[in-house]
């Protein structure tokens, strides 16, 4: 009888740790990936998948600072007028097929995305600036750049390192690429995607397209999925917050930066007190707590509180009907006999260009009802996407409201700013231009020191802020929402999955289905 009762122990013990080894969390997303395969990665869930998958060298953390991935750890240094790099590969890091990680693998890996003319990676301009790849020894490399740049760090992101199981392969699928990431591909479905772990002990992931927020409200709370990245309306959000008592809300405020963009090349733009006035007319605390209920923090720059480098707690201008009416005094204008805004006999008229994306039309609706108050006269003209980029991307505006999501670091003002950076070159779209502002980004653009690298960054950035080259909005929230039974949950400013390599699941009641 003793015999038996421990064999049913065991059986049962045997029974618990591989209910604990098959734990399968599912997840939401928004949209399907486009391209799984690392070399064309370029939409978010793709890429974020992928992170999972296979593993670059580097990468960002929670502050927005550079950090080890499939490395242990880094030296940047200057030999001559050549930026080098040196890195000690992780001595436990293995490929999915169980082989280790070795430094040639890294050289092979850059030859597959720089060179190979067979695959023809998306990425391969990111690498043009790499010179060679050194193997130092059996743990340790070095990667030579043509010269410095705070963008040769960053573009290793997006250099997975991967074997190939056969490297002369013409056409490149998904399965013929294998990673060293802490998961693995195990099925790919037009609306479900399926990584399992290398290590058992953590959970199978299965990501499941919800388009439709109301749908997704409804399974979270059914418990069909766990936990939800997807984009979801502040108001949806709200209700689930007050709403469902088995779920949790985390949130943090993202890198993403939400501005409205004033056309430079505009003769009435060109003066910066009607810049300002607009500025002094958004009602932005009544938006962020009606709106878009408290899911967002007012922005003083283009860089959010997630940036540690960058972040500088600035003033934010207030709502001041006085102070706009005052400087639209000064810079000449006054109002009509039918109460719009006029100046040398040419009334203040605004195009203003808005992608049809409901939230990006309501916000746009306030600000033309305070704005119009005071005598501007706007014409705004809903466009489905591809036509509001052409417009915003082609100067063919007065007035956006615009977003940059992604970036990673200051050289992002360099791209947006600089008045040689207008498209098809860059992310000039605005036309901004002032000499002293690219004078300083110049100089930050090749300072290797640190410190003051930095210090010069700031500086362009107060430029630009001072100047009104965009209107400051607002830096939207990461969102997201799971079943009270996951924890160890901590978000990341871009919205990446890396947060999920420590996820788990409680063993207490019921914890999904």
């Amino acid at each position: 009888m003793k015999k038996i009762c421990n064999l049913i122990f065991i059986l049962y013990i045997l029974a618990s740790f591989s209910l604990f080894a098959s734990d399968k969390i599912n997840i939401a997303i928004s949209a399907a990936p486009n391209n799984l395969n690392p070399f064309f990665s370029t939409d978010a869930n793709s890429q974020n998948i992928n992170r999972l998958v296979h593993m670059a060298l580097i990468d960002f953390n929670q502050k927005m600072q550079f950090e080890c991935k499939a490395c242990s750890k880094f030296e940047e240094k200057i030999e001559g007028n050549k930026q080098v790099i040196y890195f000690t590969l992780r001595s436990d890091l293995s490929f999915s097929d169980g082989t280790m990680v070795q430094p040639e693998d890294v050289r092979k890996s850059w030859e597959y995305y720089a060179k190979n003319q067979n695959i023809k990676s998306t990425f391969m301009g990111a690498f043009e600036t790499i010179e060679d790849i050194k193997i130092i020894d059996s743990h340790n490399l070095s990667i030579t750049f043509s010269s410095y740049s705070l963008e040769n760090l960053s573009n290793l992101a997006l250099l997975k390192i991967v074997k190939l199981k056969d490297p002369t392969k013409v056409a490149m699928d998904v399965k013929d690429v294998v990673g060293c990431g802490d998961y693995y591909l195990t099925e790919i479905l037009p609306l479900e995607i399926t990584v399992t772990p290398k290590n058992q002990s953590k959970p199978t992931l299965v990501f499941k397209v919800v388009k439709d927020e109301t749908t997704l409200a409804l399974k979270l709370i059914n418990k069909e999925i766990d936990l939800s990245v997807a984009n979801m309306s502040p108001r949806k959000v709200n209700w689930l917050k007050d709403s469902a008592h088995d779920l949790k809300v985390w949130e943090i405020p993202s890198g993403n930066f939400l501005f409205m963009g004033l056309n430079h090349k505009r003769e009435m733009f060109k003066d910066v007190r009607l810049r300002h006035a607009i500025s002094l007319l958004i009602p932005r605390n009544d938006i962020l707590k009606y709106k878009l209920k408290n899911t967002a923090v007012l922005s003083s720059g283009m860089f959010s509180p997630a940036f540690a480098d960058m972040y500088e707690q600035k003033p934010i201008d207030v709502f001041d009907v006085e102070g706009a009416r005052k400087l639209i005094a000064e810079s000449g204008y006054k109002k009509n006999a039918k109460g719009i805004l006029e100046k040398d006999g040419k009334e203040l008229e605004l195009d203003w260009k808005v992608s049809n994306n409901k939230a990006s039309i309501e916000v746009v609706e306030v600000i033309q009802s305070y704005l119009e108050k005071e005598g501007f006269k706007i014409n705004i003209s809903i466009q489905e996407w591809g036509t509001y980029m052409s417009a915003f991307k082609g100067g063919m505006f007065d007035v956006v409201v615009g977003q940059w999501i992604g970036f990673t670091g200051p050289d992002m003002l360099k791209f947006v700013f600089y008045s040689k950076n207008t498209p098809p070159k860059g992310g000039n779209r605005t036309s901004y231009n002032n000499s002293n502002f690219d004078k300083i980004i110049d100089e930050a653009t090749v300072e290797t020191e640190f410190a003051k690298r930095n210090a010069l960054y700031k500086k362009s950035l107060d430029i630009v802020n001072k100047d009104y080259a965009y209107i400051n909005l607002w830096h939207p929230n990461i969102i997201w929402i799971a079943n009270k039974c996951l924890k160890n949950i901590e978000l990341e400013p871009t919205g990446g999955f890396y947060p999920l390599l420590k996820i788990e699941k409680k063993h207490e009641g019921d914890c999904g289905k």
